[in-house]
């Protein structure tokens, strides 16, 4: 008996078949079957797959039927299965060499039903996107948002022996029922924290099909409930499995429904699906169905500050600008005027509790007491969702309950945005009771979700998503010319380097460590130039420290300025060393423009974990200051750094969004 039999279905894989069962036979692990089921492919695939069953006679079985789906061959190789453990892998996909080995040894150890590890989407223009799994403290928690793709995970195959567990024949959506009627029978389910499998996403696969087929999740629905009641387990995973399909429905599937032409069958899917949803209950989530066929749309109101200068208000600028060609939305700032509300799509509305900023120490204390009293007369209006996009004041704001959904958006370190002293645990205290009044929370980095979690504890649905940005926005206005700004223009020798920082200036940037490791820095005999856009409360203290290291000639400030884009295009550094961050939007807009980036160990980091280009410094003056010497010295090389494209793309972020809305 092998230690694990991979079943590989293929059908019409030619440009992509060699580099799976490549992937396969050069396993670490040795002990292993792979079968493959050719399902009537008419392409040259089987040429191929005779090749490598030549070279592997010990490890590869070749079984050959008429075409019958991707359920039916891997039906059909489980037939012939004799591993301890299971694995199927789409034909055009491949993994790690280490892959099985690893899933295998964990298994072991744990004793595991099945073990599960995170993968990567790939499309052919070179976006990639990481899989990640969510964290899942009991199986009822698995069964409500289950991750059901079959080729992510190693199987006993006893247990699906057992109990009958195969795919449903001549359906899609064939994943979710196998995960769904496998899953109750499990007792140990183990996790490798690693992307070991590359899922290739062709546009003429299965799914990606807008056809009649989709009507086949109510089928596959049927069928679930159904097991569930044979086995007289119902009862106990009902809330689970009612929340599952509103979940899949308003979800996945929705999606895919509106999209098909045929107008007809469009409207016949959404009045079943809103069958469907009425016999698994929540009404409240029935909202969502007329954004999608018809002229009422979704209303939703944004909540934030101001819509001044700033990585949050940037991003939530983007985010309306796309959103409302779907949507009815309207933006509530407590100060109004703000530079980007210029940029704003005219469709959008705008309510202000003032018409611009105040400084009057009274706003903050009126907004915490007076909340409810600001949203029932500025919000009156009845929204199907209030999203609080910035914490704090707005959050307490939007957080008294109507009957709309609710949405708080983080997007700084909470541990730390509020300090230490009295006030902050008076903010914390007071915050814990109107974040649970929040339907879900986002978090746009993992290291700002662990900080709320370790402060609050688990409130609400948390959720994990990153800043949205336009991407055809930056690189269009980074095409401006700069024409008045002689202290940036002013020509400085080629090999006296640029590094430049956008920034607000608080102390939380550690904009004034900077200015020491400069000083340092050209004491060593290293000429650069710092320059800094923005402005903040710590202007004027960043300036005279400038002046007394005598610095201010090459720390240079340039004040705010609405378009940073051709001086970040223009520096050769991008610069980012905070003491705490959020996401860090503004490195977004640096890999746009394919700057190298220095960022410091902050949650800023998540931001470029995957861009080849970047330094992530530890999180002291000693560490800048060795770094970027490194830099103007030319120790840190950079891989084809001149050539090498790096392909921007985060567009899917979108369909999150509106996944959660």
């Amino acid at each position: 008996m092998s230690k694990i039999s991979i079943i590989v279905p293929v059908y019409n894989v030619e440009k992509y078949i060699d580099k799976c069962l490549k992937s396969l036979v050069h396993q670490t692990l040795q002990d292993i079957e792979i079968i493959i089921v050719n399902d009537g492919t008419q392409d040259k695939s089987e040429e191929i797959i005779e090749k490598y069953v030549r070279e592997n006679q010990n490890k590869i079985k070749y079984y050959e039927k008429s075409n019958g789906g991707l359920s039916s061959a891997r039906n059909h190789g489980l037939e012939y299965a004799t591993g301890e453990y299971i694995a199927f892998l789409d034909s055009d996909d491949y993994v790690e060499s280490n892959m099985y080995e690893e899933m295998y040894n964990l298994a072991k150890k744990e004793n595991a039903d099945m073990v599960e590890c995170d993968f990567i989407l790939e499309w052919g223009f070179g976006k990639k996107i990481f899989d990640k799994r969510r964290e899942y403290k009991t199986k009822e928690n698995m069964m409500k948002k289950p991750r059901v793709v079959a080729w992510n995970k190693i199987y006993k195959r006893e247990i699906l022996n057992k109990y009958k567990i195969r795919f449903p024949e001549g359906l899609i959506y064939e994943d979710l029922e196998f995960f769904l009627k496998l899953l109750p029978h499990l007792n140990r389910i183990s996790y490798i924290n690693k992307y070991f499998i590359h899922y290739t996403q062709r546009e003429d696969s299965i799914i990606n099909k807008q056809t009649e087929k989709i009507e086949n999740i109510f089928k596959i629905l049927d069928n679930i409930f159904d097991y569930y009641k044979e086995q007289n387990i119902y009862s106990n995973y009902e809330k689970e499995l009612k929340y599952m399909s509103r979940r899949i429905l308003l979800g996945s599937s929705m999606k895919r429904i509106i999209k098909i032409k045929d107008g007809q069958l469009r409207r016949r899917l959404l009045l079943k699906t809103v069958i469907y949803l009425l016999r698994f209950g929540s009404k409240r989530n029935l909202v969502n169905i007329k954004t999608i066929d018809g002229d009422n749309k979704l209303k939703i109101c944004f909540g934030i500050t101001k819509l001044d200068i700033g990585g949050a208000e940037r991003v939530l600028v983007d985010i309306v600008n796309e959103l409302i060609k779907d949507y009815d939305i309207t933006i509530f700032t407590i100060y109004g005027g703000g530079e980007f509300e210029k940029e704003l799509n005219p469709n959008i509305k705008r309510k202000s509790l003032y018409k611009k900023e105040k400084k009057n120490v009274f706003i903050p204390i009126y907004v915490l007491l007076c909340g409810k009293l600001i949203y029932n007369k500025y919000l009156k209006e009845k929204y199907d969702v209030d999203i609080a996009f910035l914490e704090g004041p707005i959050t307490r704001i939007f957080s008294y309950k109507g009957n709309n959904k609710k949405i708080a958006w983080v997007h700084n370190d909470i541990d730390k945005v509020f300090g230490n002293d009295y006030k902050s645990k008076i903010k914390k205290y007071i915050d814990k009771r109107i974040y649970k009044r929040f339907d879900n929370i986002i978090f746009v980095s993992e290291q700002n979700k662990k900080s709320f979690e370790d402060i609050y504890g688990n409130l609400s649905k948390r959720k994990i998503l990153y800043n949205y940005i336009n991407k055809e926005r930056v690189i269009r206005l980074a095409k401006e010319k700069i024409w008045e700004d002689t202290k940036f223009t002013t020509n400085n020798s080629k090999s006296e380097k640029k590094f430049i920082i956008v920034s607000r200036l608080v102390k939380q940037k550690g904009i004034d460590r900077l200015i020491r490791v400069h000083r340092k820095l050209l004491d060593e005999g290293l000429n650069h130039r710092i320059y800094v856009i923005g402005e903040g409360e710590e202007w004027n203290n960043l300036n005279t420290l400038a002046k007394k290291l005598n610095v201010e000639k090459s720390f240079i400030f340039l004040g705010k300025k609405i378009n940073p884009y051709p001086y970040m295009k223009q520096a050769d550094y991008f610069i980012l060393a905070s003491y705490f961050e959020g996401y860090g939007m503004v490195l977004e807009e640096a890999k746009i423009l394919e700057k190298i980036i220095l960022v410091t160990d902050t949650a800023a980091k998540e931001a470029v974990i995957n861009y080849d280009k970047k330094i992530i410094i530890d999180n002291n003056e000693d560490a800048i200051f060795d770094e970027i010497k490194n830099v103007l010295q030319g120790k840190n090389i950079f891989f084809n750094e001149e050539n090498k494209k790096y392909d921007y793309d985060n567009n899917y972020l979108l369909e999150q969004i509106k996944n959660i809305l």
